[in-house]
């Protein structure tokens, strides 16, 4: 017996989404699909399709949807590829569907994880002057991989020196009243810590600053 076929009823348009065609076959289905998937899989009236021809048209059709949601959340701003797979994932798409839209957009240069990286980190340590500690926290939220974190970190405090951002943040307070009231002194050196600095970075900058 051969494949059973189906024919294409009518091809049209869908008035409320644009770049959207309804495709009515003669079994009763109905499925949607984008102009660019359309363009690039041409279908008729009266073509006939079997079962797999339209599983392919529709599997198509979810991988561009997906690809629209991926391009879509990075219209808006830099984002890391586990915040986007993340984002999917809520969306209901499948981890083989995003993995495969992922695969492609890195390939793109759309999805650049030490890109992004630096961008959020160095964003971080201007705005708010974060220590490595405050900073690998954050950047946690975006990597799962420690060797990126230790990466992107060891490139933006070449860029941002630790001590230099201690002196910053010290700057912005009165040095005498640091160095004749102990209390002031114990509340800067919890300010650095919760910053993200350890002792060790903040001691040399005291003694410099005779603190």
């Amino acid at each position: 017996m051969g494949t059973t076929k189906i024919r294409v009823i009518s091809v049209s348009h869908q008035r409320k989404r644009k770049n959207r065609y309804s495709i009515r076959l003669s079994n009763g289905k109905v499925f949607g699909i984008s102009g660019d998937v359309l363009l690039s899989n041409p279908v008729r009236v009266g073509d006939l399709l079997d079962h797999h021809s339209i599983e392919k048209l529709i599997e198509l059709e979810c991988l561009n949807e997906v690809r629209e949601s991926a391009l879509s959340l990075i219209s808006y701003r830099m984002r890391s590829k586990k915040e986007i797979v993340l984002r999917l994932h809520r969306k209901g798409f499948t981890t083989i569907q995003i993995e495969s839209t992922i695969a492609e957009l890195e390939k793109k240069g759309l999805i650049d994880d030490e890109k992004f990286g630096l961008f959020f980190a160095r964003d971080n340590v201007k705005r708010s002057l974060l220590g490595p500690v405050a900073l690998k926290h954050r950047l946690k939220s975006h990597f799962s991989s420690f060797e990126i974190i230790e990466k992107i970190c060891n490139n933006i405090y070449q860029e941002f020196p630790i001590e230099s951002l201690i002196r910053d943040i010290i700057n912005k307070h009165s040095l005498n009243d640091l160095k004749n009231h102990s209390k002031n002194k114990k509340r800067l050196i919890s300010k650095l810590k919760r910053k993200g600095y350890c002792w060790n970075d903040i001691e040399p900058v005291l003694k410099y600053y005779n603190i």
